[in-house]
């Protein structure tokens, strides 16, 4: 049986990434679902790969 803390702790997550990710620009997953229709492992990897994207890009425009 799972605890109502951990529930509550999962949604809290999967609400700070759909934040995040939408900050970032991210309104959809790659393949086109709603990010609210995601699991948290795949919004943690959303997020993973949006960020370093994010970051490849600033470091891009830095180089130039």
């Amino acid at each position: 049986m799972i605890e109502k803390s951990t529930i509550t702790a999962v949604s809290e997550r999967q609400d700070y990434l759909i934040h995040e990710l939408i900050r970032y620009g991210q309104y959809e997953s790659d393949d086109g679902r709603q990010l609210y229709e995601l699991p948290l492992v795949e919004l943690e990897r959303l997020h993973i790969k949006v960020k370093c994207d994010f970051g490849r890009k600033m470091s891009c425009e830095a180089g130039d």
